[in-house]
């Protein structure tokens, strides 16, 4: 595309938000950078990253690329045996430690192969330098100071400095502070020049102590003298420091040796980084637009008024640039029945956001960004887009407004093809208005016989004589509210413009019988054609008016039938609940029956009861254990509900409505099915269950990896990579299974991170009640990163 084209449809605005929605410098340069591909498969690809990273930020959103920093010079001075100083060495050590962060967090992601394949083509190049790593860290300190631990040898040649430097200043404060050079010395104190110790001596008793005179003060009446008594002490301490700073550079050079070998690795890191934060911020641009991703035509048309293989179908489609409170949203068709688009209206009417609008979202589809537009939107893939668009005059070649516009449209019309999109906006303007008209019609029929898809803006009456009379060509319009005297910016096709002149003159108050003089000099076959025009007007409002209550009657019928469902569930809830209470008391009445039959058979001699009593206590017992078998049944036979919509089968998840519970089926068979709860396996009649719905289904709705129910429950349980809202329902699961299977104790991973997860976690275990104390794990056994939970006896 002609940097031009781009320019004239604000691309390069566009691009510029996105760049500040980068976190990563690297990804807003290429943001920057970027262009919309003429090929269908890549535009598919690039699609298919920003859906991912959609899907990515959706539902993991603490996902972020770190503190990255871009060291493609710093790796690349060191490739070539430059030094690199420690304030660089940890920018080197940020990009390793966001690269290995980065890529670890992806790789914690559940199903990520099958969900974000893209996504890890990138994350493959994320280098995972732990050598290199661990000897920054171990070599540099926060501040950029260089550690003792970097080398064994700097740290014996330190403590020789600070031994060397402890008796310099004990010689020193013993000859300042000891009386013999007392009237010497003009203060008591210890002072450097050129780094060497000195004390300074009054100018006229300099005689009095023998010494090196490093410096005078700005009156002269001072000499900075290092005396000779401390002159060997000073240099031994100086050739420590020298010692100090030679192994300093040599740790140095071997850090910025390792850097330049993995040189290529750390700059593929880097573009890694880039890509995923560039796809994260195509991401966050859809959400600030409410865009949504839009389908690629495939196919092909018989229609002859058509495109054979090019369509535009946006759906409430929004100019990206403009305030989405104010903005109003267009349906376009283009390349179904036509394959030309003629807009006509008043001016500052909205033809030519239209126009811009169409461009703009064709042109940010091909870059891989989602549109501002519903998700039923379609749009095809086209190697180039030409535009003539705004003022195109040229004081320098002395050319008029028309002839800048005829320039650009010649240059058009020799390089279109019909894979192309043209948009022209106020065609024919800026000369008279007859021949203007005729031109006009005349490029249209051109561009008719080239074959590309066009949108163009004009308000020739006779051009929208032409769009009705030619088949290929459609008419369209900016709809103006006559009663407010201002446009409601929605675009009609089908329906050309009409003229509002006589109606806004008589609105602002002209007299009525110069508007009754300026109509009869219309001409009639003009004014039959307005009134047709209204006409169509008025039956399309009639039409988008019942449309739009039967849309809204079925959105309320929607909600009534839904609050009737919530309200039959909760019903059954309540009767289901109600009828488990009163099992429940049956089953205890029968129990207390029982022991009371019991105690009376045993007491039967003490107590002198005769045997027809103990006979009617015996069919008491019996009446309640009939009462319970007969709940029992009516809750199985009544369990479910509503009727269920698909037979159960093996691999659906369900719930055992006498035992409350939801498990899988893994069989059926007679009437019957197996039913896994955890690591316990049932066997239930259909009728006892309520289907949920496919496991898979499930799973892929929330994606938690648990112990599998049929095995032994796993020691520890690894949350890392989880959000905070994930966690609860899968601990508490976890710990029931490890409480069930009688374990004394497990330990979570949590990570220490920003400490959400961890605080989580220590809440589920406070309230839990399995759970009989908890504590962080021991350093060993991951410290912060982990809790030891001990359990109950169970």
């Amino acid at each position: 595309m002609h940097d031009q084209v781009l320019a004239k449809l604000e691309f390069p605005a566009i691009l510029d938000h996105l760049a500040r929605l980068c976190r990563f410098s690297v990804a807003g340069e290429k943001a920057r950078e970027l262009g919309p591909s003429g090929d269908e498969q890549d535009v598919a690809y690039l699609l298919d990253v920003t859906s991912e990273a959609v899907d990515l930020l959706t539902e993991f959103p603490d996902v972020t690329i770190g503190g990255a920093r871009d060291v493609r010079v710093l790796a690349q001075r060191a490739a070539k045996g430059a030094r690199l100083q420690p304030a660089e060495l940890l920018q080197v050590l940020d990009l390793v430690s966001a690269s290995r962060n980065l890529r670890r967090a992806f790789l914690r992601l559940p199903m990520v192969e099958s969900r974000f394949p893209r996504l890890l083509e990138f994350v493959d190049h994320l280098a995972e330098l732990p050598d290199l790593e661990a000897d920054i860290n171990r070599s540099i300190g926060p501040r950029g100071d260089v550690l003792d631990t970097a080398s064994a040898e700097l740290s014996r040649i330190r403590r020789d400095v600070r031994v060397a430097h402890s008796r310099l200043m004990e010689r020193l404060n013993a000859l300042v502070s000891g009386g013999k050079y007392a009237s010497v010395l003009q203060d008591s104190i210890i002072t450097t020049r050129d780094g060497r110790y000195v004390v300074p001596v009054r100018s006229d008793a300099r005689a009095q102590l023998q010494g090196v005179v490093h410096d005078t003060s700005a009156s002269g009446q001072t000499l900075f003298v290092e005396p000779f008594e401390i002159v060997e002490l000073n240099n031994r301490w100086r050739e420590r420091q020298l010692d100090e700073q030679h192994e300093i550079d040599r740790i140095l050079d071997a850090l910025s040796d390792k850097t330049g070998s993995r040189a290529d690795e750390i700059c593929s890191a880097v573009e890694a980084v880039a890509a995923i934060d560039l796809a994260m911020a195509k991401a966050r641009l859809s959400f600030e637009m409410r865009a949504h991703r839009p389908a690629l035509w495939h196919g092909n048309s018989t229609n002859p008024g058509g495109h054979p293989e090019h369509r535009l179908s946006l759906r409430r489609a929004r100019h990206p640039l403009l305030d989405p409170a104010e903005v109003v949203p267009i349906d376009v068709d283009l390349g179904e029945d036509f394959r030309v688009l003629l807009i006509t209206g008043p001016n500052t009417g909205g033809k030519t956001v239209a126009l811009k609008t169409i461009g703009l979202l064709t042109l940010m589809a091909q870059t891989g960004l989602f549109i501002p537009a519903d998700d039923t939107s379609v749009v095809s893939v086209f190697p180039a887009v030409f535009i003539d668009i705004g003022d195109e005059q040229s004081i320098a070649q002395s050319l008029s407004t028309f002839s800048g516009h005829i320039r650009t449209v010649i240059a058009m019309l020799r390089h279109v093809t019909p894979d192309d999109l043209v948009l022209l906006d106020e065609l024919g303007a800026g000369t008279d208005p007859q021949e203007g008209s005729a031109l006009a019609r005349a490029i249209v029929s051109r561009l008719l016989e080239l074959g590309p898809l066009v949108v163009a803006t004009t308000h020739y009456p006779e051009v929208k004589a032409y769009a009705f009379a030619t088949p290929g060509v459609e008419n369209a319009s900016v709809e103006f509210d006559v009663t407010t005297l201002a446009p409601t910016y929605r675009l009609m096709i089908g329906v050309p413009g009409r003229s509002n002149a006589l109606a806004i003159a008589g609105r602002l108050g002209m007299p009525s019988e110069i508007l009754d003089a300026a109509s009869g000099m219309l001409d009639p076959d003009e004014l039959r054609v307005d009134n047709l025009l209204q006409d169509i007007r008025r039956r399309r409002d009639d039409a988008d008016a019942s449309r739009e209550r039967a849309r809204a009657e079925e959105e309320q019928a929607r909600a009534l039938r839904g609050a009737a469902e919530r309200e039959l569930e909760q019903a059954e809830r309540a009767r289901r609940e109600a009828r488990s209470e009163a099992l429940t008391e049956a089953e205890r009445e029968l129990e207390d029956a029982r022991e009371t039959l019991k105690r009376l058979r045993r007491d039967r001699d003490s107590l002198q009861i005769t045997r027809e009593h103990l006979e009617e206590r015996r069919r008491e017992v019996d009446h309640a254990a009939e009462r319970v078998r007969t709940f029992r049944r009516e809750k199985i036979n009544t369990a479910a509900p509503m009727p269920r919509k698909k037979p159960i089968a093996s691999g659906d998840r369900v719930r055992v409505v006498s035992l409350d519970q939801e498990g899988e089926v893994v069989a059926v068979d007679d009437g019957m099915a197996d039913v896994m709860l955890g690591a316990l396996k049932t066997r239930q009649p259909l009728g006892a269950l309520e289907r949920i719905g496919r496991v898979r289904d499930e799973e892929a709705r929330q994606p938690i990896v648990m112990p599998a129910s049929s095995g032994p429950v796993n020691l520890e349980l690894d949350l890392r990579g989880y959000r905070a809202a994930e966690i609860e329902a899968l601990l508490d699961e976890y710990l029931e299974h490890a409480y069930r299977a009688g374990m004394p104790f497990v330990r979570i991973i949590h990570g220490k991170g920003t400490g959400a997860l961890r605080k989580v976690v220590k809440d589920v275990l406070s309230a839990h009640p399995v759970v009989a104390s908890h504590e962080i794990a021991p350093a060993n056994q991951g410290g912060d990163g982990a809790t030891v939970a001990l359990l109950r006896g169970s």
